[in-house]
């Protein structure tokens, strides 16, 4: 006699769902912890003080990939501080305001700051300068640019060169006005990977240069003689800068 049976297993399938569903949900938990990235503000002692009020009410209003944007600050640029900041796991953006005397990084400080330039992604290792001569000279020490600065008279014009119309800047003004004096980088100057996305006679009031992975982006602007009528075309052109991937 010869029996034949089915062997019976434990009811999986509920529990392995069960198990599935946690996975995912700690993988999209991951995933938007990864994907909210701040913008890490230097305020030490070379950053001219009233910027530091002016510019967090300006990001107040504005968003970084979609998300409002979180701002924190730091006082020093010590090669223990700096290093802080660019391993900092929320750290998208490091802004570096118009500076009150020529800030003085250490050879350790500077390379941390680079390599965070060159290991960026689309959302991460930007670094903004905003101001004048003296912040693009501080960029040149930093990342060995040899950019020069001059001054150059409004308006600024959208370059539609490089303005795609997937790019954050492709719903700005065709033309945003000069407000204060401002200094731009001279175009024939900078690297060969930049884009200049408003300039006027050769002059660039907003770019960047690509830098490995990363990105190096400066904005003819210290929002420090703005009035609250003049400052939306700026603070919008501030924010595509942020958001430029």
């Amino acid at each position: 006699c010869v029996w034949f049976f089915t062997p019976s297993y434990p009811p999986l399938t509920r529990q392995s769902s069960a198990q599935e569903e946690e996975e995912e949900e700690e993988e999209e938990e991951q995933q938007t912890e990864a994907a909210e990235e701040s913008v890490y503000l230097y305020v030490g002692r070379d950053a001219k003080p009233a910027f530091q009020y002016k510019i967090e009410d300006i990001l107040s209003k504005q968003e970084l990939h979609g998300e409002p944007v979180q701002v924190k600050t730091f006082r020093s640029i010590a090669k223990e501080a700096m290093r802080a900041v660019v391993w900092a796991p929320d750290c998208g953006l490091v802004l570096f305001p118009p500076f009150y005397s020529y800030p003085d990084f250490s050879p350790e400080a500077a390379r941390d700051v680079r390599n965070f330039v060159r290991g960026g992604s689309n959302v991460s290792g930007t670094v903004l300068f905003v101001g004048g001569g003296l912040e693009i000279s501080v960029m040149n020490k930093l990342f060995d640019f040899n950019v020069h600065s001059e001054y150059v008279a409004g308006p600024y014009y959208k370059n539609e060169r490089y303005v795609k119309p997937d790019s954050s800047f492709a719903t700005l003004p065709d033309l945003i006005p000069e407000v204060g004096n401002v200094y731009g980088m001279v175009v024939s100057t900078l690297p060969p990977n930049s884009r200049s996305f408003y300039d006027s006679f050769g002059v660039s009031v907003a770019a960047c240069v690509r830098y490995d992975l990363g990105r190096v982006c400066f904005l003819a602007q210290d929002f420090l003689d703005v009035l609250k009528d003049e400052v939306a075309p700026w603070s919008q052109l501030l924010q595509a800068l942020l958001n430029y991937e």
